[in-house]
C-alpha cells in the first residue's frame, strides 16, 4: 500500500469514528477567528494587492476555509482547491463552481513558480511517511513563486489517542522548507480537550495560558 493509500484510509477512519458527533459550536468559532485573524494579518504583511494573487490550498476537504480567503479579496479564478478524495472535491465543485478543483494525489500537480500563496491547513499531520512529508513540501515550494508565502497551519504535539497522526514541530517545518528567506511562527488554539470545556472563557484562557496552545501557524517566504 502506497503512502497515498494509507493517507486514504486514514481519513476514512476518521470520518466513521467521528459520524454522529457534534463538534462545539463555540470552541470551533474561536479556533477559527484566532487562526483567521492571524491569516489575514500575514497576507497583508506581504501582499497589498489581492485581487491579481493566485493562491492553492493543498488538501482543501470541501473547502471549508475557501470563503474565508474569497472575502479577502482572492478572485475566484485565482484560486485552486487541490484535494486527494474524490466524494470530497464533488462537494468542492458543488460549493465553489467558479474556482478550480485539483482532484488527486497532490504530487502530480503540474504547476512552477505559479502560486503566491500555497496554503496547508492540518494536512502534514496526517502524513506518516517521512519522505512523502519531504516530496509534498518540495512539490509546494516548487508551485510557489519568489517572493510568495507558504502558509501553513498544523498541529505540533502527537496525539497518543490517535496514532494516525504525528505532530510537526517548528524544527521539522524549517527542515521541510530549508530554502526560505524569511519564516515566521504564531501559536495558536487552546488544546482541544480543554478548549472545548471552557465556553466564553476560551480567549482569556487562550490569553493567559500561551503554553496551553497546541497548533502552529507559519508563514514561510520564499
Amino acid at each position: 500500500m502506497t503512502e497515498t493509500d494509507k493517507i486514504k484510509s486514514r481519513y476514512e477512519k476518521r470520518k466513521v469514528n467521528n459520524a454522529g458527533k457534534n463538534e462545539n459550536a463555540v470552541f470551533i468559532e474561536n479556533v477559527v477567528k484566532e487562526r483567521e485573524n492571524i491569516y489575514s494579518a500575514i497576507i497583508e504583511k506581504y501582499f497589498t494587492e489581492l485581487q491579481n494573487i493566485k493562491f492553492i490550498e493543498i488538501g482543501a476537504g470541501e473547502g471549508a476555509n475557501i470563503p474565508f480567503f474569497q472575502a479577502l479579496g482572492i478572485k475566484d479564478q485565482n484560486i485552486t482547491a487541490a484535494e486527494l478524495l474524490p466524494e470530497r472535491t464533488v462537494k468542492l465543485r458543488e460549493k465553489y463552481p467558479h474556482i478550480t478543483v485539483a482532484e488527486g494525489d497532490a504530487l502530480q500537480l503540474n504547476f512552477e513558480n505559479y502560486f503566491d500563496v500555497v496554503f496547508q491547513s492540518l494536512v502534514f499531520t496526517s502524513i506518516l511517511d517521512a519522505d512523502f512529508k519531504t516530496k509534498l513540501a518540495t512539490k509546494m515550494w516548487r508551485m510557489l513563486k519568489p517572493g510568495g508565502i507558504i502558509l501553513w497551519y498544523d498541529f505540533k504535539f502527537n496525539n497518543p489517542a490517535n496514532k494516525d497522526v504525528k505532530g510537526v514541530g517548528a524544527k521539522e517545518i524549517k527542515k521541510l522548507f530549508p530554502s526560505f528567506t524569511e519564516i515566521s511562527f504564531y501559536k495558536v488554539t487552546l488544546a482541544p480537550p480543554l478548549g472545548r470545556r471552557v465556553g466564553k472563557l476560551y480567549g482569556l484562557i487562550n490569553s493567559c495560558f500561551p503554553f496551553l496552545r497546541t497548533h502552529t501557524i507559519a508563514a514561510i517566504k520564499k
